[in-house]
């Protein structure tokens, strides 16, 4: 008699856990509520709009935005801001600058953000939206990061990054979304212990520069179940950078995943302790890359790629030690910006670069498979005077995108072995 009250209490219970589960909002719409007449709720969460924002696409909302910024940063009681769902923010470039008085600040945006609709003096204006020394921070809520990149791309030079968190230790950026930058996407420099989840990238695969994630001078960094489709790299690690733990990424288009470019302008560069596992591959311009300038120095070590999917890339894998950039990166070098001066890259700065090159070693290649759209799958193009060394290909298989067409790898001054794999130019181990 009672079966039919059960079954409707249980599909009760799993409809609220899925709703729990997948949304992750019920608590924050009912704080939410509460902070619509500057109210701050129990959780101590209060909305943009208690501070004046309205929300209506057109209006700027970047004083707003500002002063519920500083209620939260600086009040120490609210420590949770939110951008409510069913909105959209017009901000002008605006940066939230730390530290808190917590030690975690949570930046909630469920509706979403949009640039103006008018281009601006980069050099001044580097970054749309920056958020600077700010430990704790955390920065999700299904929302929309439109910075209408299209506005830029072929008619400015110096264009804009989209997002940038430097100085940002403990940051936790996850379930946002993220549409054409004027450049690179999200900027992460001077940080420790970051984790980046559930992002989607996107803009158009012609667009300049449009990198997905830039990171530059981080330690301890996991970006993870993730799809990135832009105009350039997917994800691009730069000078200063180590333990970078990149999994579960579906990049395409665009031009793969690269350490560098390093040792642009003679700098001294290093990079050490990569891991790239489980990631897809799908018509990118390269799959996974090292890129090094011949006038600069340092390092690229202990890098590992494995369990690589690739469906038609056009160069699957590739190290570069010759590395030149046509383009214009939007008017500056990637691995050179404003945020490169920060205390993780104090010792490389008090260290002269000698022009001889950015040593590439240790370098792993593990269960990578899949096509490739160009019958070079594999180039390792490395310095006559410095080489590549410890270069270890296991498992490695390619087959051509084209019917018929047959694959092949070039080695040019790289020295390692390899095992279990079809196509190959390095010394058998």
């Amino acid at each position: 008699m009672g079966r039919p009250k059960m079954k409707s209490s249980l599909f009760f219970v799993l409809l609220c856990l899925f709703q729990i589960n997948n949304l992750g909002f019920c608590l924050e719409e009912e704080e939410a509520q509460k902070s619509k007449n500057g109210v701050i709720g129990s959780n101590g969460f209060t909305s943009v709009t208690s501070f004046g924002a309205i929300g209506d696409g057109k209006t700027d909302d970047t004083k707003a935005f500002l002063k519920a910024w500083e209620a939260v940063c600086k009040g120490g009681r609210n420590t949770k801001i939110l951008v409510p769902q069913g909105k959209t923010f017009m901000l002008k470039p605006l940066t939230f600058i730390g530290p808190c008085k917590s030690s975690s600040i949570s930046f909630s945006i469920r509706g979403n953000l949009v640039a103006p609709g008018y281009t601006w003096y980069a050099g001044r204006y580097p970054t749309w939206i920056s958020f600077d020394s700010i430990n704790g921070l955390v920065v999700t809520g299904g929302g929309t990061i439109d910075a209408r990149g299209s506005l830029w791309w072929g008619n400015v030079n110096t264009r804009p990054s989209a997002m940038h968190f430097n100085n940002c230790n403990g940051l936790r950026i996850s379930n946002l979304r993220h549409l054409n930058s004027p450049r690179n996407h999200v900027g992460l420099s001077c940080s420790q212990n970051i984790e980046v989840t559930g992002i989607r990238m996107t803009a158009p695969g012609d667009s300049p520069n449009t990198d997905g994630i830039d990171i530059s001078n981080c330690k301890g960094v996991h970006i993870h179940d993730s799809v990135i489709a832009t105009g350039d790299d997917c994800i691009a690690i730069n000078s200063g950078s180590s333990h970078i733990n990149i999994t579960g990424i579906f990049c395409g288009p665009g031009h793969g995943i690269s350490v560098g470019s390093l040792g642009v302008t003679g700098d001294f560069a290093t990079v050490e302790e990569v891991r790239v596992k489980n990631c897809t591959f799908t018509n990118t311009q390269n799959g996974v890359r090292i890129k090094t300038y011949q006038n600069g120095s340092g390092y690229a070590r202990k890098i590992s790629f494995e369990d690589i999917i690739m469906v038609a890339s056009e160069n699957p894998i590739i190290i570069d030690q010759t590395y030149h950039n046509g383009g214009t990166n939007g008017g500056r070098s990637k691995s050179s910006n404003s945020y490169q001066n920060c205390h993780l890259a104090a010792k490389q700065r008090t260290q002269s670069g000698n022009g001889k090159g950015v040593k590439v070693s240790d370098v792993r290649y593990s269960s990578i498979r899949g096509s490739s759209a160009s019958d070079q799958a594999i180039t390792l193009n490395c310095d006559a005077d410095l080489g590549c060394s410890d270069i270890v290909m296991n498992n490695v298989n390619m087959v051509s995108a084209t019917f018929g067409h047959k694959v092949f790898a070039t080695c040019k001054n790289a020295h390692g072995s390899f095992f279990s794999s079809k196509v190959n130019c390095l010394k058998k181990y």
